[in-house]
């Protein structure tokens, strides 16, 4: 009779045992355990001096190495008119790239109607475009309708590549192409998905001085305040000695108020443009591990991807770039094996080419809290917007107040 329970008891230890080794393999502790070093021997396809291949690309020439990568599908709309569209020379400021779903058409309504309308400012050329893909299955109705908002908005760039989320790296890098080919002479590159917030206003100060965002305004608006305060004081004392006083010309006197704006212009103007040659690539930035159990959405095999670390990257929602980083980085993916998670691929591109991600805190990759307009002061992008009727009220009461 013992020996019988101790079998019994021996038989479900052994299978609690195997049960147990199952889960943790499932949740991939073991593979953690093969996992190579990143920093000692990250390597990603094509080695070798790639850059010299880019040069010759970028130059018209033929490179003595083929691309092993190419973005090349086919445009069903490609907004080839975007960028020249009037007789003006001036090359767009910024230019703003969203990534849409086909069936989120409140969505690209909303964004026409806040943050990607394109006669914002009207010394300042904006440019905005919705990167789409098809459906997996062919919808006649869906293509209709897609075909009818490009005949009325004329910004939709439609990719002959299936719409899937594991496809979003096509998304991106068709994005890029766009860019390159149909919109070259543009100064900055905004790429957002359709459920965020955007303050253009704010990104053009951004890059104005994009290491020291946003202290330097702080710094700015703490030296108005007190120009204000001079000002203020100045004009009580000349009021209480002449309040009808007259210029030599028969004008009143300048007021604060214009003083002030006059001044503020010549302290935003002061600020150093970044130069043409600068490859800047902005948002909010990761170092994380890739995900190893089998449940994840994101699992990654050791197969796919044998590092225990990712390189530095940008959250994929919302990422700036530069002229020079946005072509630079287009033309070594040409060169870089294809990776399904948009973000992870821009941060091995960056990396081959010798490209550090910016980090800045404005970049809000979960949703930035709303408590009034001044919460959102120098917020660049936010995530959480899914609810176009949220994102246009909020947008305009930012507006309002001189944020947005």
């Amino acid at each position: 009779m013992l020996p019988r329970i101790c079998i019994k008891f021996k038989l479900k230890y052994f299978i609690s045992v195997i049960l147990a080794v199952l889960l943790l393999d499932y949740l991939g502790a073991f593979t953690h355990v093969f996992e190579e070093d990143f920093d000692q021997t990250f390597h990603y396809p094509m080695e070798g001096d790639i850059l010299s291949q880019v040069y010759q690309l970028r130059h018209g020439q033929r490179p003595s190495v083929d691309p092993i990568n190419s973005y090349n599908y086919s445009y069903i709309t490609d907004c080839s008119h975007k960028c020249k569209e009037d007789d003006r020379l001036i090359a767009p400021r910024l230019v703003l790239i969203v990534k849409s779903a086909m069936k989120n058409f409140d969505r690209r309504v909303a964004i026409r109607k806040s943050w990607g309308w394109e006669k914002r400012f009207s010394d300042v050329k904006i440019r905005t475009v919705f990167m789409l893909g098809r459906p997996a299955v062919p919808d006649r109705r869906l293509q209709s309708l897609i075909d009818l908002e490009y005949a009325n908005y004329r910004d939709i760039v439609q990719g002959d590549f299936v719409d899937a989320y594991f496809n979003n790296t096509i998304k991106t890098m068709m994005g890029f192409r766009w860019a390159v080919t149909q919109c070259p002479r543009a100064k900055f590159y905004m790429f957002a998905d359709d459920d965020f917030y955007v303050s253009s206003k704010n990104l053009l100060k951004y890059v104005r001085n994009p290491v020291n965002y946003p202290e330097y305004l702080e710094e700015t608006d703490e030296a108005l305040r007190k120009l204000a305060r001079r000002l203020s004081q100045t004009t009580t004392n000349n009021n209480s000695s002449d309040s009808n006083s007259l210029e030599s010309n028969g004008t009143r006197p300048l007021v604060p108020s214009k003083k002030l704006e006059r001044k503020k212009r010549q302290i935003l103007n002061m600020d150093m443009e970044l130069p043409s040659d600068v490859k800047l690539f902005s948002g909010f930035v990761f170092r994380s591990a890739p995900h190893r159990h089998r449940c994840s959405k994101w699992y990654v095999s050791l197969k796919e991807y044998p590092w225990h670390m990712w390189p530095t990257y940008v959250t994929a929602g919302a990422f700036l770039l530069s002229h020079e980083a946005l072509f630079e980085m287009y033309y070594v993916s040409m060169y870089t094996k294809h990776f399904r998670f948009d973000d992870i691929y821009l941060g091995i591109v960056a990396l081959k080419a010798g490209i550090e991600p910016l980090h800045s805190e404005e970049f809000y990759f979960h949703k930035a809290p709303f408590l009034g307009p001044q919460s959102y002061k120098y917020v660049l992008a936010t995530h959480g917007y899914d609810d176009p009727e949220e994102l246009v009220k909020i947008w305009n009461e930012v507006r309002a107040a001189g944020y947005a």
